[in-house]
């Protein structure tokens, strides 16, 4: 160590741990797009909807036609560490679905404005949700809407600067990845209709992926990526070995 005086070691403020923890968690849009996507399918979704505005520079919404999120569950939505998934350790044995960790929503807070719409089957009517950056409930209101949840992102990467500027300068790059991600989904997610739509002004919104919600593999491949290239493709089993 040089020689003189140092700067005293203090301890980081909670509001900005939680921002750079959270970059870590959300890193780019198709982590944040895959996060929402795989909460739907694990609500039940048949209908998962992506709706980005420009390029999903300034907003993008993830909405499906799932479960729905019951009202006891609104405060601790967005809340570090919240999850209905597991509550000890040893339940991560148990894990059958795509997200657990009960960090997605606290994230995307943390780097963005969260808006969440859902209802449930036992519901007359919808709730809308606004959150603070640090995931607590700041509205809630009633809103017209069917059975499921939609998420809307405004603003990702807003609250850490330099982060910031790089997602505006590769947007375009951003905005690949997530068709990319996509398209994979299209084809694993049996059952699923999945539609990914961009807004880039006032009247030019474009459908940019759209399945049908085949519960068949061959017509997944067909419509995501084409017949050339399914008549290119040959079949095989993969039978796993359990190591355990």
């Amino acid at each position: 160590m040089g020689g003189g005086s140092s700067p005293a070691i203090r301890p980081i403020g909670k509001s900005a741990v939680h921002r750079i923890c959270s970059g870590q968690v959300i890193f780019d849009l198709s982590s944040a797009v895959k996060e929402l996507v795989e909460n739907s399918l694990d609500a039940g979704a048949t209908t998962v909807e992506v709706a980005l505005h420009c390029y999903g520079e300034k907003s993008f919404k993830v909405a499906d036609n799932g479960s729905g999120i019951a009202p006891s569950n609104f405060q601790a939505l967005a809340l570090k560490h919240h999850t209905s998934k597991i509550s000890d350790f040893s339940d991560l044995n148990s894990v059958t679905t795509f997200g657990f960790r009960g960090e997605a929503l606290s994230s995307l807070c943390a780097l963005g404005k969260l808006t969440v719409e859902t209802r449930t089957k036992d519901e007359p009517v919808g709730t809308r949700l606004e959150f603070a950056h640090s995931g607590v409930v700041t509205s809630e209101g009633k809103t017209a809407r069917p059975v499921g949840t939609a998420v809307t992102i405004e603003k990702l990467f807003s609250t850490l600067p330099v982060r910031s500027k790089e997602f505006s300068r590769n947007i375009r790059k951003e905005y690949a990845k997530v068709i990319a991600l996509l398209n994979a989904y299209a084809l694993i997610a049996k059952g699923v209709r999945i539609v990914c739509t961009n807004t880039t002004g006032k009247n030019s919104k474009m459908v940019v992926l759209r399945t049908q919600g085949s519960s068949s593999l061959k017509d997944n491949i067909i419509t995501a990526f084409g017949l050339n290239t399914f008549k290119c493709l040959d079949p095989f089993n993969v039978k796993f070995k359990d190591q355990f």
